[in-house]
């Protein structure tokens, strides 16, 4: 089993504006004069992590990490300014990474992305297919209603974990998945700072009781701050109410503008955040995709299993790239 690469501390780092008055973290460790690659973290609203440097060789990469809008060290930030949500879509986080490969000065790049950050990356590779070199996908979210109303419907995963399920939707009254979203999102983005902040933790536990194969002992979001719980709480609603601003199925219905990319797609088979059908699905539709289904593994990233594979994938492509 492979495991994460050794720490390593960014090279370089910027403030990159963008469109709309958003203004994005982004950096770079590794190889300068490596292979680009580019992660898309999850959530909505996750921020990039110094852990996401170490799927990647430093040695044959050059590592890039962004925040997306409204999240992490990029401005405005959901919790300091609800203007953050304003043109707040996939197409606009695509078309930012567009703007962060031309001010880097990077020619094609690979792509790569967990979660939230595989609908991303999918996206952007449908958009602008011409710039990757290839795509790494971990955890792959389709962002399709059937998969909005499996994590937070009253069938699929709550299911599977009735107890976690009955105290994420405690205090809220619904009679469907967009009534519950809507009633947390007026909590998020209301006046009332205490509820602010009570909602946004209630929400993310949901997700943090499930994200493992074997529950943690503690709380995974545990280190975050009170200001990044809350962006990613309401980016998860903002994103989620509006189907993420795509039209149903729009990923595989696209998927014909990314036949000739490489790529892999390492799932958990017991992923509850994620279905393991989404990945079997996308490898249906995508001849150039390698699924590799990981047992005894959840949607975590950090679980043995689905590190082995990340890394293995990682160093596969760049030998791939480099052949060519």
């Amino acid at each position: 089993m492979r495991s994460l690469f050794p720490e390593i501390k960014a090279n370089k780092t910027w403030q990159i504006a963008v469109n709309d008055g958003h203004v994005l973290y982004v950096e770079e460790s590794g190889n300068p004069d490596g292979i680009p690659v580019v992660y898309c973290h999850g959530g909505p609203g996750g921020g990039s992590s110094a852990a996401h440097r170490r799927f990647y060789d430093p040695q044959l990469y050059r590592i890039i990490l962004f925040d997306q809008r409204g999240c992490g060290q990029s401005t405005p930030h959901c919790a300091n300014d609800i203007n953050a949500i304003w043109q707040n879509t996939t197409k606009d986080l695509a078309h930012d990474m567009e703007i962060i490969r031309q001010e880097l000065n990077i020619k094609r790049w690979v792509v790569a992305g967990g979660s939230w950050g595989t609908t991303v990356a999918l996206y952007y590779a449908i958009e602008f297919p011409e710039m990757v070199l290839g795509l790494l996908l971990r955890g792959v979210f389709l962002a399709r209603r059937q998969d909005i109303e499996w994590l937070f419907g009253k069938g699929g995963a709550s299911e599977i974990f009735p107890e976690y399920y009955q105290r994420f939707i405690k205090g809220h009254q619904f009679d469907s998945t967009i009534e519950l979203l809507e009633s947390y999102y007026q909590k998020l983005s209301g006046e009332n700072d205490l509820e602010q902040l009570t909602a946004a933790k209630q929400f993310l536990q949901w997700e943090s009781n499930i994200v493992q194969l074997k529950t943690p002992q503690s709380n995974p979001n545990s280190d975050m701050s009170n200001k990044d719980i809350i962006a990613m709480a309401m980016l998860n609603c903002h994103y989620f109410l509006n189907d993420c601003f795509l039209y149903e199925s729009e990923i595989i219905s696209e998927i014909k503008r990314i036949q000739q990319i490489p790529g892999y797609i390492i799932h958990g088979r017991y992923d509850i955040v994620c279905k393991a059908e989404n990945a079997f699905t996308l490898d249906q539709y995508w001849s150039s995709g390698v699924l590799e289904i990981v047992p005894c593994a959840g949607h975590s990233c950090f679980e043995v299993g689905i590190t082995d594979g990340l890394v293995r994938a990682g160093i596969q492509i760049a030998e791939f790239i480099n052949k060519k």
